[in-house]
């Protein structure tokens, strides 16, 4: 398996400052190619397993086994047995943050955003330059609804890792919870032009445009937006987001019959799409209310694109601002596993 993350080298010190492999060393050079590469993450388990049961590879040895069976286990869905050996392996060395990075990505999976946030900014406190840390804790602020807080850490893992595809997309949906809709369009576009953006399944593409065509409508520039979701549309024609932001588009436009019934149809494909939620409350005379009495659209969500193995928004009304729908990021990066063992 491919880590996205830095690799961590195991270096193996034979007895007596032999540089010839043993049979004993040529097994844990196998388990650790087992441990570290397979896809296999039952065989990951029992060969990371065996070379954590090995003692004479050292405490920082062992931790690295342990955080690539934790991996294991969080690729299975087996996150108590996941926490644990990264609680382990963070004991057996303490100052590597890729265990706390690890760790928070498992209670960002399990919905424990704050303790996630705690995690990686643990692992922040180990290195300044952990790019992972920065991107785990934006995409709990960003799961929370904090947009201000989600930008400001991708900008800080932009500037480690500048041009990368999930980071643009990620800070692309906090600036349009964060109002920053200059930011989000300038983010998706260039993240539109990367070649990864063509290795997304056409509902990930279809979703990625939406998100843009949301900000486009935010900025009044509805026919860029209305070409966005046509785009979309024409991509995945069942893309809920795609077919709410066309309801915006409809209702700014003041088109109300076409709003309702994109709302409507967007519903019909994600129920708990906020977004339509809300255009419909407003287009039937509901609405939610805040303290101030004035309407308040609530959260919109979508889930970000992901690299494909196969392949790989409002009404107008300028005496009623509302808070902006949350173009939320759920999917969570693959963390693959990190040991390397190289025989001295």
């Amino acid at each position: 398996m491919n880590s996205r993350h830095a690799v961590l080298t195991v270096v193996l010190v034979l007895v007596g400052g032999s540089t010839a492999l043993s049979p004993a060393s040529g097994q844990v050079g196998r388990d650790d190619k087992t441990c570290a590469d397979t896809t296999d993450a039952e065989a990951a388990i029992k060969a990371c397993t065996r070379l954590y049961e090995n003692r004479g590879l050292g405490k920082r040895n062992r931790a690295i086994a342990l955080g690539n069976r934790g991996a294991a286990y969080k690729s299975l869905g087996r996150y108590p047995e996941a926490l644990a050996d990264f609680d382990q392996a963070s004991e057996f060395d303490s100052d590597n943050p890729q265990y706390y990075g690890q760790r928070g990505d498992v209670h960002i999976r399990t919905g424990e955003l704050d303790t996630a946030i705690e995690d990686f900014t643990t692992a922040l406190s180990h290195s300044k330059r952990f790019a992972w840390g920065y991107q785990g804790r934006g995409r709990a602020y960003l799961a929370k609804g904090d947009g201000a807080k989600a930008v400001a850490d991708f900008d800080q893992a932009l500037k480690l890792k500048p041009g990368d595809f999930i980071l643009l997309t990620q800070r692309g949906r906090a600036s349009n919870l964060a109002k920053q809709y200059d930011q989000a369009v300038s983010d998706i576009s260039k993240a539109m032009k990367l070649q990864k953006f063509e290795t997304l399944l056409p509902k990930e593409r279809a979703d990625l445009i939406a998100q843009r065509g949301f900000a486009y409508v935010k900025q009044r520039r509805l026919s860029e937006a209305r070409t966005d979701v046509d785009d979309a549309l024409k991509l995945a024609p069942k893309t809920a987001l795609a077919i709410g932001v066309g309801g915006l588009i409809d209702e700014e436009e003041g088109d109300r019959d076409n709003a309702k019934s994109a709302f409507n149809r967007a519903l019909a494909i994600e129920p708990d799409l906020q977004l339509a939620k809300a255009g419909l409350d407003r287009l039937g005379g509901g609405g939610q209310v805040d303290d101030a009495g004035k309407d308040r659209e609530p959260v919109a969500q979508s889930d970000p694109p992901k690299p494909s193995r196969e392949s790989s928004a409002a009404r107008k009304d300028d005496d009623a601002p509302r808070d902006d729908p949350e173009m939320c990021a759920k999917y969570v990066p693959e963390i693959g596993r990190t040991v390397k063992i190289k025989c001295d």
